[in-house]
């Protein structure tokens, strides 16, 4: 028997428990389950019972069907797979899903080309070999939310880390090693977040840096940070042991995994009243990162009224809801182990406010440093030098230069066709074919503008058979609308963020010519006929929007789901659409202007004008401000990143309603000082609001980080150690990048202010990758104007990228500046920033008054 009859009956109960909401494909998928026997019926019940509304009706049985049968396979051929308990093994060896990426039937691909690389390994030594395999094929570059199949990331040569973390777990289940993705919704120290992965090996869940190998497991870039953060998660489909389940996303279970990383405690939110306990009370667990309250948790409250989750040591902002009335309250984690709210206040609008308040985030810790000795270090650098070596000559291969030359000269702008078909990497066949395609008339122009229409991202996975057909469909309506409306609102097959697949043909041929007219002259009711499709909540994920196609073979869909399908519709009927990128409503073109598609016939617009206090100061959406409307008790955060700041003021139209504006200036120690403020927008209301950043002390710039040893290089090439460079005195270390911009301005700037560098008496040290750089006059006058500066050097991946991520500023961006004193970072930044140097000479200052 391949598992328990325990584990058979729990999974069969869940799946008659879910059966009712199959959807229309129900009486199907139990017909094709009443064929499989044994184990096969057991797993597949296991991802019918479990999976999102969108991949019933996205993807075959058959699909499915080929995971199953591979995870078996794998459970009886694998050295480990006997051995591996039988709910770690479903749930991280054989489930299809890992992140929100496109399923494709990968795993027998990865198997083979991973098997004998392995052979004889123990888990842990094959874990660790996997994900040398994987940096030997991807590395980390930012991309858009979107999360690419491993097949794509494979094909691309890079992805973002959620991407990284799926295709290293997806290569390291297809081996019969269980691997799951861990993610920090947001760090608390630092406006961003970050996944990577776990993997079980004999017994016990180790982490790694998905693509960036290490010689141990437990050690990544991200270790320190990780010890500062308040929460992290991991998913499952059966419960695991005696993890704690926070809460679900559909069937999907979230786990909390911090206490293996940070020092934590559980805390719990009391709601009450003046009838006493509050239950159903969904409590939100949020942390204040990229100047928005960001929902880490949330937890409904039980019969006592309470909502606990494990967190780490800082601040949480708690933000309790129940129909559309809701609390608010702020709590120090490291102060109290829970807070009780009052639920008898509970609004459903907040009067116009200001408020100040300080976001604290955790201290800094090395809980989880491991160090590596000097034979591992060597060893690492070797096996990172030598998968990038790999990487860089497999993503050769991608780009046809001569091919792709000899199509572009037959376009009136050759180099956007050549920069669209390099950036398709291992796609560039399917847009090449595409852009050679003739479809008859003068449309080579247009198919360019097509792929133009796409996020980048697409180009490196969407089909040639997907765009013709959209194409050649979509030209019938090209004389009806000006170019800068028909090409990004009907040309275009993509609404927001779902997988992209055919629709055209199929909903053409749904509705008769009666019903096409009638939608046409009006669009507003193709919602009505979009609106009928419903998910059950049990199986709702919000990240899982489902494609056209797959709704209609479902009939389930959520609300991004249904925005999709009415986009579609629309623009298949020749009418111009698109989900709002401001507020995600969908909306419709007609008579000059976009309508929400659930508007209200006449109804009218708000504005708001924001004016910056001080004036002349331009600022960055999601980093120092953002936005929020208040919508059924809970604050949406718009998507306003190209808002554009002129002379200190934004103009923002606006809809009538509740907003929340917060502005937030985050000190190097990780801690924030915000201001909040509530406004309501009347219907035709113009509103001037002045907002401002809360002006921080020199004081709070600083941090009290210790520094891991690392070491230097003399003129002579003689070893000089971390402690002789900053032990005992005040050192400012900067690692320079000759010739380059932000280091240019940056040279300059010291040279300015030589006078009061001189004076005061500290250590510069300008640290650089070679000797090549006295060649440059800029770098070569610093030194002479600050005569008492000393050049040291070093491989920066060795030094400059981890004291970076110790200190928690962008390891990517130089010069890098490290302010530290006795072998502790007090400040740090990386880039380039205006006034960076008279900033340094006031920290160095007061840092000589504080010691």
């Amino acid at each position: 028997m391949i598992f328990s009859q325990e584990l058979q009956d729990s999974v069969h109960r869940q799946f008659l428990k879910t059966q009712s909401t199959l959807g229309r494909r129900g009486g199907e998928i139990l017909s094709r389950l009443d064929g499989c026997e044994c184990g096969r019926r057991t797993v597949m019940e296991f991802f019918y019972g479990t999976m999102p509304s969108a991949d019933l009706g996205d993807y075959d049985f058959s699909l499915y069907l080929s995971y199953a049968d591979f995870g078996l396979f794998l459970r009886e051929h694998s050295p480990w797979g006997g051995r591996i308990p039988e709910n770690i093994f479903l749930n991280y060896v054989l489930y299809y899903r890992i992140n929100n990426e496109k399923i494709e039937d990968c795993r027998r691909f990865f198997y083979d080309a991973l098997k004998e690389r392995i052979r004889g390994m123990g888990m842990k030594e094959a874990a660790l070999e996997v994900n040398v395999w994987c940096a030997e094929h991807v590395t980390y570059q930012a991309t858009d939310e979107r999360t690419v199949s491993p097949l794509t990331a494979l094909r691309s040569s890079y992805g973002r880390c959620g991407e990284e973390s799926t295709f290293a777990v997806t290569a390291l289940r297809s081996v019969g090693i269980p691997a799951r993705q861990v993610y920090t919704p947001r760090w608390a120290h630092c406006d961003d977040n970050h996944a990577w992965v776990e993997v079980w090996c004999d017994g016990e869940w180790y982490f790694l840096g998905a693509c960036e190998p290490e010689p141990v497991l437990n050690r990544g870039w991200f270790t320190e940070a990780a010890a500062r953060s308040m929460l992290m998660d991991s998913k499952s489909f059966l419960p695991i042991g005696d993890e704690e389940a926070i809460c679900t996303d559909g069937q999907t279970i979230v786990l909390n995994e911090i206490r293996r990383y940070a020092d934590a405690r559980r805390f719990t939110v009391t709601v009450t009243d003046a009838s006493g306990p509050v239950p159903g009370v969904t409590v939100g667990f949020e942390l204040l990162n990229g100047a928005e309250f960001f929902p880490v948790a949330a937890v409904v409250t039980d019969e006592a009224g309470r909502a606990g989750v494990t967190l780490g040591f800082g601040s949480v902002h708690i933000h309790a809801e129940k129909g559309g009335r809701f609390t608010e309250a702020f709590a120090d984690t490291e102060e109290t182990d829970g807070v009780t709210v009052d639920f008898s206040g509970a609004v459903r609008a907040e009067p116009d406010a200001r408020e100040d308040f300080c976001f604290r985030a955790p201290k800094d810790s090395t809980r989880n440093l491991s160090l590596l000795s000097p034979e591992q270090k060597e060893r690492r650098k070797q096996i990172v030098d030598g998968a990038e070596r790999k990487r860089q000559q497999y993503a050769k291969s991608f780009y046809q230069k001569e091919k792709a030359e000899k199509l572009a000269a037959n376009f009136a702008r050759p180099q956007e066709v050549l920069a669209v078909l390099k950036a398709a990497e291992g796609n560039f066949e399917e847009l090449y074919r595409f852009l050679s395609m003739d479809f008859g008339g003068e449309t080579r122009e247009l198919q360019l503008k097509m792929l133009q229409s796409l996020p980048e991202k697409d180009w490196r996975d969407v089909g040639a058979a997907l765009l013709t057909e959209h194409f050649t469909h979509s030209l019938r309506y090209r004389a009806d609308y000006p170019e800068e409306i028909f090409v990004p609102y009907i040309l275009c097959p993509r609404a927001h963020f779902e997988q992209l697949t055919p629709y055209s043909r199929l909903l053409s041929g749904l509705l008769d010519e009666q019903d096409a007219a009638a939608f046409r002259k009006q669009p507003e009711r193709v919602w009505g006929f979009i609106s009928r499709f419903e998910g059950p909540a049990e199986r709702d994920s919000e990240r899982l929007p489902g494609t056209p196609a797959g709704i209609l073979s479902s009939g389930q869909a959520n609300e991004m789901g249904r925005g999709v399908l009415f986009t579609a519709v629309c623009r298949t009927l020749g009418i111009p659409a698109r989900i709002n990128p401001v507020n995600l409503y969908p909306q419709y073109y007609q008579n000059g202007r976009f309508k929400n598609a659930q508007e209200i016939p006449g109804e009218s617009r708000g504005s708001a004008v924001l004016t910056l206090l001080g004036g002349g100061e331009n600022w960055s959406y999601l980093h120092n401000w953002t936005i929020a409307v208040l919508k059924d008790g809970v604050y949406r955060t718009l998507e306003l990143t190209d808002s554009v700041w002129t002379d200190g003021a934004l103009t923002l139209p606006l809809l009538p309603g509740q907003y929340r504006l917060i502005t937030s200036s985050r000190t190097p120690n990780g801690n924030q000082f915000a201001k909040k403020y509530c406004f309501r927008l009347a219907d035709q209301e113009s509103k001037t609001l002045a907002v401002s950043l809360f002006q921080t002390q020199i004081s709070d710039l600083f941090v009290d980080i210790p520094l891991p040893p690392f070491q230097l290089a003399g003129g002579g090439g003689e070893p000089v150690s971390s402690a002789a460079v900053t032990d005992g005195k005040t050192a400012v270390m900067i690692w320079l990048e000759e010739g380059r911009e932000p280091t240019e301005h940056i040279l300059n700037e010291l040279i300015g202010a030589r006078e009061k560098l001189n004076a005061l008496g500290c250590e510069l040290i300008f640290i650089l990758r070679g000797r090549s750089a006295w060649e440059n006059e800029t770098f070569a006058k610093a030194c002479r104007a600050i005569p008492g500066a000393r050049v040291y050097y070093s491989d920066f991946a060795e030094t400059a990228a981890p004291l970076a991520r110790r200190t928690f500023v962008d390891p990517e961006k130089l010069p890098l500046t490290i302010v530290a004193r006795d072998g502790r970072g007090i400040y740090a930044c990386s880039g380039y920033n205006v006034g960076v140097a008279d900033l340094l000479i006031k920290i160095i200052a007061a840092a000589g008054e504080k010691r």
